[in-house]
């Protein structure tokens, strides 16, 4: 099976997609389809073009050829579509991203009220459930410096389903953690793939991958090499580079 092979009404598109950074080819000739309700785990070594992949979806990076859709909505080379692509995408980072200087409430709401011009008793109703579906409701009047880093990362979920996005993309979310607080932040990431949200997911995290992807992505070089259910995947890899990337992975 290919990235491109599946059929469906996607949520997001890629097309042939080409990016370059200079002299350096990031993406090759890109094909990959996300359903709705479906999770999509993207792994490969360092530097194959999963987080540029990722952050091409809502426009951080700027392909150069091909075809991006998010949403029915296409990414075009003049940007005319980015405000709307981002309003349907939620984005969690390796680093937080918090405002330091605003408490946890706050960084949840200073967007909705003062850039989307939600009243502020709405934007703070929405901000304590989504705090408490992350498991930090009582965090709320903290700042970001006073918590873990795993509950900076679940604040930057929260954070991020603020906008009801259409499509979640994490970047790595647990790779700047300590191994400790890693779980915390799958296991909120696991709740919410559970209730059906679309999830492009960049990450090294195998054990979650099995357990919620419905297709893993392997990509090398700024290819997509291999495009498989997890079962299939981890079990009979159809490459050569697949194989040896999780013997290393999983010291096979």
């Amino acid at each position: 099976m290919t990235a491109g092979d599946r059929g469906g009404d996607w949520v997001v598109e890629f097309r042939d997609v080409d990016k370059w950074y200079g002299a350096h080819h990031a993406l090759r000739g890109v094909t990959l389809g996300v359903a709705r309700g479906e999770r999509v785990a993207v792994c490969g070594p360092s530097g194959s073009g999963k987080s540029t992949l990722i952050r091409c979806v809502n426009g951080l990076e700027r392909h150069q050829a091909g075809i991006i859709r998010v949403d029915g909505i296409e990414l075009d080379a003049a940007g005319r579509a980015l405000a709307t692509v981002r309003r349907r995408t939620g984005m969690v980072f390796q680093s937080f991203n918090l405002f330091p200087h605003l408490t946890v409430l706050d960084n949840l709401t200073v967007g909705p009220i003062f850039a989307a011009g939600e009243p502020a008793a709405s934007a703070e109703a929405r901000a304590r459930m989504l705090l408490d579906r992350v498991g930090i409701a009582d965090q709320q009047a903290k700042y970001p410096g006073q918590l873990s880093g795993g509950q900076q990362q679940r604040v930057a979920i929260a954070r991020a389903l603020m906008a009801e996005p259409t499509v979640m993309l994490f970047d790595e979310p647990t790779s700047s953690l300590d191994p400790e607080r890693v779980q915390e932040v799958l296991t909120v990431m696991e709740e919410l793939a559970h209730g059906g949200m679309t999830m492009i997911v960049v990450t090294h995290e195998m054990a979650f991958m099995r357990r919620v992807a419905d297709l893993v992505v392997f990509m090398d070089q700024g290819e997509i090499v291999e495009a498989a259910p997890p079962e299939l995947f981890f079990t009979r890899p159809g490459t050569d580079r697949a194989r040896a990337f999780l013997g290393q992975v999983m010291h096979l």
